[in-house]
């Protein structure tokens, strides 16, 4: 068996892990141009020979060209991808590099395409040559990083926090009076379904606000950097607090109150419906009361899920992974209820080990961003 000091070590070694896996779309180029163009168009067939001069010029660059009436389906995932307004969707040429797009061609944009190319490389160049330094682990390279096992990573520290557990705990505590096991898995799993669906649409949200801001911030890279800084100082701070035993949720007065009306509910003994909805009730609220108890691991994925400019529907997948191993330890501890007829959770030692793990990640993750802009 894995003791629990070894852990953390083991959580961040899996961060080196399946980087062909990676989402971020790279291939062995260095960048990527996908040109939509359209027989018969002027402008297109001058695009098409300033882009063959650009590709003798950088050999580096993959240039991808696709006719826009045979390629429908997946110009609509450009747009959507690079949130291209309705008023300049069908238009042709279009052009996507990097993180920008272009309608139309003239000499002007042929020299903004050129300038955001070139700035692509330089910037996968200097970065993939950068490294920090992490305790324990040494000189790590965070762009050969694998957002499904950040996903994995950042989801099972958000999930080992004293706001969700103790929910369940509580509503684990009721239900076991009740001596059924069929009915602790009912309720407890009405309970992890909820916090699940719930949680999942707040990431999601969070997630869909990033990519709407993403084009209107010119360094993404700072406030994911900052975010991840202030999210290492907030951590640390835990880890001093549950040193001295003072680790509680700063959150819990609402949910207090819930707690103490679905308490009346169980003691009434009423029936299956009206506890189940009770049930569902206080993991609804809860879960979004309670949200930023460890609110800096969903935004921080979030902008990093924005800032990789991936394609929704694989956003959605490492979301799903996210918020699948967000909920495991809920899951595990409801199984063993069901099992044992007793409430299992990690004792204070291992979550102090998780809050000082969260933030050695955070600060790399966050000196990493920072790197990159200088």
């Amino acid at each position: 068996m894995v003791k629990l000091k070894k852990l953390p070590l083991i959580l961040f070694s899996l961060l080196l892990l399946m980087p062909a896996l990676s989402a971020t779309g790279q291939t062995d180029k260095n960048a990527t141009i996908d040109f939509f163009w359209s027989a018969g168009c002027s402008h297109c067939q001058a695009e098409k020979s300033f882009l063959e001069d650009l590709a003798g010029e950088y050999p580096q660059i993959e240039i991808r060209q696709h006719e826009f009436s045979k390629n429908v389906e997946l110009v609509k995932e450009f747009y959507e991808n690079y949130q291209v307004p309705s008023r300049e969707q069908g238009l042709v040429p279009i052009t996507f590099t990097g993180k920008s797009y272009f309608v139309g061609f003239n000499k002007q944009i042929g020299q903004e395409i050129e300038k955001c190319t070139e700035e692509c490389l330089i910037g996968k160049s200097e970065a993939a040559d950068r490294e920090i330094e992490v305790p324990l682990l040494g000189g790590i390279k965070i762009e050969e990083f694998s957002l499904p096992v950040l996903a994995v990573v950042l989801g099972t520290l958000d999930g080992f926090n004293i706001c969700s557990l103790g929910a369940l705990v509580l509503i684990l505590g009721l239900v076991l009076a009740l001596k059924s096991r069929k009915e602790i898995l009912l309720f407890g799993g009405i309970f992890v379904l909820t916090t699940i669906i719930v949680y999942g649409l707040l990431v999601l949200l969070w997630h869909q606000l990033f990519v709407y801001l993403a084009p209107q911030i010119r360094k993404m890279e700072l406030l994911i950097g900052l975010l991840a800084l202030a999210s290492a100082v907030y951590f640390f701070k835990e880890f001093l607090k549950a040193r001295k035993g003072k680790a509680v949720c700063k959150f819990g007065g609402i949910s207090d109150k819930m707690s103490e009306r679905i308490q009346k509910v169980f003691v009434k003994k009423a029936n299956i419906l009206a506890l189940a909805g009770a049930i569902l009730l206080f993991a609804a609220v809860v879960t979004i009361i309670e949200f930023p108890c460890t609110a800096f691991f969903p935004v921080l994925f979030t902008g990093i899920l924005a800032e990789a400019n991936i394609p929704f529907s694989l956003s959605l997948l490492y979301i799903g992974i996210y918020v699948f191993f967000y909920m495991l330890d809920e899951v595990v501890i409801l199984l063993i209820a069901v099992s044992t007829m007793k409430i299992w959770v990690a004792s204070p030692k291992f979550s102090l080990i998780l809050n000082l793990f969260a933030s050695l990640l955070l600060f790399s993750l966050g000196c990493y961003y920072l790197f990159i802009l200088l």
